[in-house]
């Protein structure tokens, strides 16, 4: 990896990993920048399968710090449309996460696989009343709480 800097406070960064990936870590502000692959990485160890990965962006801005990979401005964005903003290349080289915004990620991705549990548990639910079958409220209680 070529010496990067650190869009938010121009040290240079030093090489480190982050789910398993090569990435570069700022010592001072604690940011990391992340490829793309590492990104992918770090979605796919906090969700299952059944879970659509890589980013979506909304509300995209270009910002004033620059990609430590191009050197062009950055383009800032929430991630899945979720309270949590982190910046990109413009040219999808990789990511610019600031101090703790890769367990926010993680967090991310684990509640959106809670979420569709207890989606797919309700549709069931659902489909068994269209039907006429009938549940015991034990079922009903693990369904809420999200347990098939």
């Amino acid at each position: 990896m070529p010496q990067l800097t650190c869009p938010v406070d121009q040290t240079n960064l030093h090489v480190s990993k982050t789910a398993g990936e090569e990435s570069a870590q700022c010592n001072r502000c604690d940011g990391i920048w992340i490829t793309t692959a590492a990104l992918e990485s770090l979605e796919d160890n906090a969700a299952n399968d059944d879970i659509v990965k890589g980013q979506r962006q909304y509300g995209k801005r270009v910002v004033d710090h620059l990609c430590p990979h191009c050197g062009e401005k950055m383009v800032r964005f929430r991630y899945r449309g979720y309270n949590l903003e982190i910046e990109s290349c413009s040219s999808d080289a990789g990511f610019w996460l600031d101090k703790s915004e890769d367990r926010e990620i993680r967090d991310v991705m684990k509640r959106r696989g809670s979420n569709l549990g207890r989606v797919a548990s309700a549709e069931k639910s659902w489909h068994q009343a269209r039907r006429g079958e009938k549940t015991s409220i034990f079922q009903r209680v693990k369904q809420v709480l999200g347990f098939r």
